[in-house]
């Protein structure tokens, strides 16, 4: 039989600083994935608000809403609001007939046209609400004379 080299093998020592370089690093990587687990849903959370607010601006404005001056609700578990305010433009007047004849009164057939200011607030897991604001035209009945 042949004799034993000291030098074969691990010693104790070597074993256990093998074992504390894994674990520090099965520390590091572990930190890691949770880091990502959370940020992944911080952005599912987000997209997920932005859809919904997407969806509720194609959504077309019906008279009941604007008259309301919005409307508000839950889906898929995210409270919402939308906001509707009408905007008074400044629209330039009609040009003067050059010939000194009575201006035209406009057609008031079919719907007139109303701008709107559009709110969207869609709440997150995290709190801060995802929000869209934008101008709209919204259709109104024509007024008779």
């Amino acid at each position: 039989m042949p004799a034993r080299r000291s030098e074969d093998g691990f010693t104790l020592i070597e074993a256990l600083v093998a074992f504390a370089i894994v674990a520090a690093l099965s520390l590091v990587v572990q930190r890691g994935l949770i880091q990502s687990r959370v940020g992944w849903a911080a952005v599912e959370d987000r997209t997920g608000a932005e859809r919904l607010a997407r969806s509720l601006l194609e959504e077309p404005l019906t008279p009941a809403a604007v008259a309301a001056g919005g409307r508000e609700g839950v889906t898929d578990g995210r409270r919402w609001r939308v906001g509707l305010q009408s905007l008074d433009l400044p629209l330039p007047s009609p040009p003067e007939p050059a010939d000194g004849a009575p201006p035209q009164q406009p057609a008031q057939e079919g719907p007139r046209w109303l701008p709107l200011r559009v709110r969207i607030e869609v709440a997150t897991a995290r709190g801060r609400p995802v929000e869209v604001e934008t101008v709209r035209l919204a259709p109104f009945p024509a007024q008779a004379p």
